[in-house]
C-alpha cells in the first residue's frame, strides 16, 4: 500500500568512500601494488553494526545517525522474508598506482576529480562525487553536483529503469541469523553502491548512495579483493527512514436542526501519537446551516499512528447523540480512516454563530526539528473546516 510521500531529493545528501582506498597510492601506503586485471573481487554487504570496524560505524554515525534502530528495524523486515536489493555501478577502473580512470557517461567535468585522488582528497569531495555518480546513473541533475544548482551530471535521460548493474546482492536473513548479502566476481575498480528503497507498512526506507573501492586496504598495508570468504571485504548501508502517510475524514450527521439559531458549529480537536510521540496535532470546525451530513478531510498524517479525534465544542444547543465525544482509529498509509459523530438538537436556545478556533499545525524540519504551529480559523455558516 502506498502512501503520500514527502521526498527527498536524494542528490543533495552527503554520501562517502566506505572504503578509502583511493587516497594515495599503494606506495604511499607502504603495500604493494595493486593486482588490476583481478576479476575475482567480491565485497559483502551486511546490516550487522557489530561486523563493521571503529572508522566505518563513525561514519555511519555521522552520515545516518539512527543506523543503528534502523538496521534492527530492517533486520525485523529480513526475519519476516523480505530483503534488500544492492547493485552496484563500475565507474572507474584503477591501475596498479591506485590511479583510477573513469569509464563511460562517468568520464565526465562533474567527476574528473576522482582521477587526481591523494591523501588530501577530503570527505566532501568524496561525498560530491558520490552524488555525480548517482546523478548520471539516475538521470537527475540538480543541486548536488559541486553545489551548482542545475548543472547537468551525466548523459542519461530519465530516472527509470536504471541500466543493468555490473554487480547485484540481495541482503537476506542467513542460517546464521545475520542480515547479509555477497556479490563476487567484480573487477578492480570504483563502484557506485544504489539500494533499492524498502517500503513498509509506516516507513520508506532509503538508502543514502555511496562509492566504495576494490581492493580495499587492510591495515594499511595489505590489499583485500574479497576473493576469501573468510577475509571478506564488508561494507555496511546507510539508510533513512521516512513515514508514509494517510489521511483522516471526519464524518458528522446532524439529526435535528434549530433554524432560529444561527448556524451550528462543531469543533474537533485531533491528536495523533505514534511510539509514544505525538506527531500530529490540529483542531478544525465544521459548521452547518440545516440538518444533514458533512465531512472533512484531513491529509498527511503519519501511518501507524493512533488518532483521536474528541469533539470539544458541540455547537449552541446540540448534543452528540452516543453521549461520547471521542473517537479513536489507526492511520495506513495510501488509506483514508474514517470517525463519525452524530449530534442532534436538545431543546436549549442558547444561540448560535460561527466558530473562532485555534489551528495548531505539525511540522518537521529536514534537520529533524518539531514545531507545532498556531494560527486561528474562523468556522463559516454551511461549510466545513
Amino acid at each position: 500500500m502506498t502512501g503520500k510521500r514527502k521526498w527527498i531529493r536524494w542528490m543533495i545528501v552527503p554520501a562517502f568512500v566506505l572504503t578509502l582506498t583511493a587516497a594515495g597510492t599503494g606506495i604511499a601506503y607502504g603495500a604493494a601494488g595493486i593486482e588490476a586485471a583481478r576479476t575475482d573481487c567480491g565485497i559483502r554487504f551486511t546490516l550487522e553494526a557489530g561486523e563493521l570496524n571503529a572508522g566505518d560505524q563513525a561514519n555511519l554515525e555521522h552520515m545516518s545517525p539512527d543506523y543503528r534502530e534502523y538496521y534492527r528495524e530492517l533486520g525485523d523486515i529480513l526475519e519476516s522474508g523480505g530483503s534488500v536489493e544492492v547493485k552496484l555501478y563500475r565507474i572507474a577502473e584503477v591501475d596498479e598506482t591506485c590511479r583510477f580512470s573513469l569509464l563511460g557517461d562517468y568520464d565526465c567535468p562533474a567527476l574528473e576529480g576522482l582521477e587526481q585522488t591523494d591523501d588530501k582528497t577530503t570527505a566532501m569531495e568524496w561525498a560530491q562525487w558520490a552524488d555525480a555518480a548517482a546523478g548520471i546513473l539516475t538521470g537527475v541533475s540538480g543541486e548536488g553536483v559541486n553545489g551548482n544548482a542545475g548543472e547537468e551530471p551525466g548523459g542519461r535521460a530519465g530516472a527509470y529503469p536504471l541500466p543493468e548493474p555490473d554487480g547485484a546482492a540481495r541482503i537476506v536473513t542467513g542460517e546464521n541469523g545475520k542480515a547479509q548479502g555477497a556479490v563476487s566476481g567484480l573487477s578492480t575498480g570504483m563502484y557506485l553502491v544504489w539500494v533499492e528503497p524498502v517500503e513498509t507498512e509506516d516507513y520508506l526506507y532509503r538508502f543514502i548512495p555511496f562509492l566504495v573501492s576494490l581492493p580495499s586496504l587492510d591495515s594499511g598495508e595489505v590489499w583485500n579483493y574479497g576473493e576469501d570468504a573468510e577475509k571478506p571485504v564488508i561494507v555496511g548501508l546507510k539508510p533513512e527512514r521516512e513515514d508514509l502517510y494517510g489521511d483522516l475524514s471526519i464524518e458528522k450527521n446532524l439529526l435535528s436542526y434549530n433554524e432560529t439559531l444561527a448556524g451550528a458549529s462543531f469543533v474537533f480537536e485531533i491528536k495523533a501519537v505514534k511510539e509514544d510521540r505525538l506527531v500530529y496535532s490540529d483542531v478544525v470546525s465544521m459548521t452547518f446551516d440545516g440538518p444533514g451530513s458533512g465531512s472533512l478531510t484531513v491529509e498527511d498524517i503519519p501511518s501507524g499512528a493512533l488518532v483521536t479525534v474528541t469533539e470539544i465544542y458541540s455547537g449552541a444547543g446540540y448534543r452528540e447523540s452516543t453521549g461520547t465525544a471521542s473517537r479513536s482509529t489507526v492511520i495506513e498509509a495510501g488509506d483514508t480512516a474514517a470517525v463519525s459523530f452524530t449530534n442532534e438538537y436538545d431543546g436549549r436556545l442558547n444561540g448560535g454563530g460561527t466558530s473562532i478556533i485555534n489551528h495548531f499545525v505539525y511540522e518537521k524540519d529536514e534537520d529533524g526539528s518539531e514545531s507545532l504551529d498556531w494560527e486561528k480559523l474562523y468556522g463559516e455558516i454551511g461549510s466545513a473546516r
